[in-house]
């Protein structure tokens, strides 16, 4: 009996002096187990992210120049950010992007000194996008106004974009793609147009049409345009600025950039009301 107990004792003696050597083991593997697994989350965080940057520099690329100023490429960038996260949290249409192939063959020698600048302020807006009480706002540029931008709630009064109001871009005249005209045999009335003169109903040989429906039809560089019968029976389209008019224009917020204004401010004159918040 007391060998019995003795040996009981024993093992149960052994079996306390395990557990005291295994515990520490124990917590170290888990320790290390949490660091693994918080390095993988890391390593697939990071991964993610320049996965996201590289997609930002195609899209930025594809929407304006890379010898833009700086400060106007950080807005354009926030602009594509802005856009790009709307469009994947609503499931629409994401903004198109350039190959890197294309680039290459755009930029040629310039390729690499172009992709540094536009990545840096990728890099350098990081996370940033625009909102509107809470709410990524559709954040509309073009690429150079016809003196003023458009009112979007003056086209479409139930539209909820406030921060799309019309604003005046004087500079905007200095453009080279500022005026063009167009000569052509049709029949052409214009019926009704906004508060900045883009045309938003006309009529083409009898058939009606919205300003951006013809602008389409008659590859005009905008619907901001004017109407002139000539003694041939022909008649002459002047058009002015290039793009649908609302939100930023790239032309004038160059002008703002080249003068020291930062891309906040860029930002702020051309979407007032709407902040400029990082991603959650």
């Amino acid at each position: 009996m007391r060998k019995n107990r003795l040996a009981k004792k024993i093992n149960t003696m052994l079996t306390v002096l395990l557990l005291i050597l295994l515990i520490p083991l124990f917590f170290t593997i888990f320790y290390q187990k949490m660091q693994l697994e918080e390095l993988l989350g890391n390593v697939e965080g990071t991964a993610e992210e320049e996965k996201d940057a590289d997609r930002l520099f195609l899209i930025v690329a594809k929407e304006i120049s890379a010898d833009a100023p700086k400060e106007c490429l950080k807005a354009q960038c926030v602009i594509a950010r802005t856009n790009l996260v709307a469009a994947e949290e609503m499931g629409t249409e994401t903004p198109g992007q350039m190959k890197l192939e294309e680039l290459q063959e755009l930029w040629g020698n310039y390729f690499s000194e172009a992709e540094a600048k536009i990545k840096e302020a990728v890099a350098e807006t990081k996370g940033e996008t625009l909102q509107y009480q809470g709410h990524y706002i559709y954040a509309a540029y073009h690429a150079v106004s016809a003196g003023n931008t458009r009112n979007m709630q003056e086209l479409y009064p139930d539209s909820d974009m406030p921060y799309l109001c019309s604003v005046p871009c004087y500079e905007d005249a200095q453009a080279k793609e500022y005026l063009s005209v167009l000569y052509l045999d049709r029949d052409i009335t214009i019926e009704e147009k906004d508060s900045t003169g883009y045309v938003t109903k006309a009529e083409m040989d009898g058939i009606s049409y919205t300003g951006e429906e013809l602008r389409g039809i008659l590859g005009l560089k905008s619907a901001n345009f004017t109407v002139t019968e000539l003694e041939d029976g022909k008649v002459r389209i002047v058009t002015k600025g290039r793009g649908h008019g609302f939100g930023l224009s790239q032309y004038t917020a160059q002008k703002m950039a080249e003068k020291g204004e930062d891309y906040r401010n860029i930002l702020q004159y051309f979407f007032p009301g709407a902040e400029v918040k990082s991603v959650e």
